[in-house]
């Protein structure tokens, strides 16, 4: 299928399903000549695109033309509109057009609706690729375990915990990381043709024990051990991860926990309402924050919210990340 919309936060599942396309359908003697690669961000590039993927192969073999933050289907431009569909009848069936983006395509815009008519007819398909956010606990246990099914790994509860506390939601380190797993656990198995079974024992001495996430950073709050807190959100901030996102994700979280600890403390046992306060909708998590925060006065975390609140307001101003969450922590200690 010539027209290919990808779109998702996960670029690192996007990029390699983009290599395994050209190893399997470009020809690798004519690879250099038939694999192009551009950016959406720029005008010209856009155009180019919109013209090389006219272009039939040369040689053996399929033409690939990439557009990384693909514009058509998340911005309205007329212009651009009109071009794209005056060409996509035009497009060889033996050239993909690939137009990558991490946002979703914007269903308000007309190019979108037309981009729906050709997949309803078979002329385009559209994959997603999206990451679980970084507090999503369950979110991260289903794409862990699919992205072990697709390895023939099955993982044990305890070991998912620990591989989620190892990894969180980096899909090029889970990969890497469970393609280690699998090696170590073919290596030992006896029965070569069964399914690879991972154990909490398996992932100690496997998995890398120096990552951070919002997990680990949370239980620390909770634990007043605010130093190490701002060590686990400083590694996390070195990696990569949003100050604005990471924060939102501790705010979500945060606040969870202390309508949790409000209803303890008002003799609310109500799970039900617990749940709609909080916006859980699975009531066993009730169970495990309640041991949390069972020494945590509710003084301590609504200061901690309101804390969180403010770094949120200082990140936005353009303030240096580190400086800000040490400023607005390390007086909880």
């Amino acid at each position: 299928m010539p027209i290919q919309i990808l779109w998702g936060n996960d670029l690192n599942a996007q990029n390699t399903f983009i290599q395994k396309l050209i190893d399997k359908e470009v020809s690798k003697e004519w690879k250099e000549i038939n694999v192009t690669n551009l950016n959406g961000d720029d005008d010209e590039q856009v155009n180019k695109a919109l013209d090389e993927v006219l272009t039939p192969p040369f040689g053996e073999g399929y033409r690939i033309v990439t557009l990384k933050n693909n514009p058509i289907f998340t911005s309205k431009n007329e212009d651009l509109r009109t071009k794209f569909e005056k060409i996509h009848d035009n497009i060889p069936q033996n050239t993909y057009f690939i137009l990558q983006n991490t946002k979703k395509p914007d269903s308000r815009l007309k190019s979108t609706k037309f981009l729906q008519k050709l997949i309803k007819n078979n002329l385009a398909k559209e994959k997603s690729f999206s990451l679980p956010e970084i507090w999503d606990y369950e979110g991260q246990k289903r794409f862990l375990e699919d992205a072990a099914n697709e390895m023939n790994i099955k993982i044990d509860k305890n070991a998912a915990e620990l591989i989620i506390d190892s990894v969180g939601n980096d899909s090029y380190k889970l990969i890497n990381e469970l393609a280690k797993a699998k090696t170590y656990l073919s290596a030992v198995s006896s029965d070569s043709n069964s399914q690879l079974f991972l154990k909490s024992i398996d992932v100690k001495k496997i998995f890398s024990d120096h990552q951070s996430n919002i997990f680990k950073i949370i239980d620390l709050l909770l634990q007043k051990n605010i130093n190490e807190s701002l060590i686990e959100i400083n590694y996390s901030l070195q990696k990569g991860e949003p100050a604005l996102r990471l924060n939102a994700g501790l705010i979500s979280q945060i606040r969870i926990h202390t309508i949790i600890k409000l209803a303890i403390n008002s003799g609310n046992d109500n799970e039900e309402k617990i749940c709609n306060l909080a916006g859980i909708s699975n009531p066993k998590r009730i169970f495990f924050i309640r041991r949390k925060v069972k020494n945590v006065s509710q003084e301590y975390l609504i200061n901690l919210m309101s804390n969180l609140l403010d770094i949120e307001t200082l990140l936005k101003q353009g303030n240096n990340p580190i400086n800000v969450f040490t400023e607005k922590l390390i007086n909880l200690s």
